[in-house]
């Protein structure tokens, strides 16, 4: 029987090995992690949403999603644009190229993963999306607990 000191780092283990199978998967398509994540945050909005969103959605540096939207700005994909919400800030709206390929990207790493869960089976899956969210939630009260 594993210790619970050995569990919690086979678990990091297991969980940075995810992480990196995303960072490999992206690069194969060129690009980052990071980009990935703003990527997937324009195809769920529905190709407009706000740089302050994509930070607070994924833990991202203002500094690292700017980067990406530039670069996205650069490569055709995006386009910066006032918000109708507060004139100071911008918007970031997919362009038809945009919309294109980061569609194509976004339904891609969906394949992969619905392909992954046909393969567990709804069992598992099942347990999986469970424990995550116990995980999660004990974890986060944890956190809280430590805080006070």
């Amino acid at each position: 029987m594993m210790t619970l000191t050995a569990q919690s780092k086979l678990y990091t283990v297991l969980w940075r090995e995810t992480m990196v199978i995303y960072e490999d998967w992206a690069r194969r398509r060129g690009l980052s992690y990071c980009e990935l994540l703003v990527a997937l945050s324009l195809a769920e909005s529905g190709g407009a949403c706000g740089q302050k969103e994509i930070c607070r959605e994924w833990q991202l540096p203002k500094q690292t999603v700017h980067t990406i939207c530039k670069d996205f700005l650069n490569r055709g994909w995006v386009a910066l644009l006032p918000s109708k919400k507060d004139k100071r800030s911008k918007e970031i709206h997919l362009t038809d190229a945009g919309k294109a390929q980061i569609g194509a990207i976004a339904d891609a790493l969906t394949h992969c993963e619905e392909t992954v869960f046909r393969m567990l089976g709804e069992k598992q899956v099942d347990v999986l999306l469970q424990v995550t969210r116990n995980y999660n939630q004990c974890l986060r009260e944890a956190v809280f607990c430590e805080d006070t």
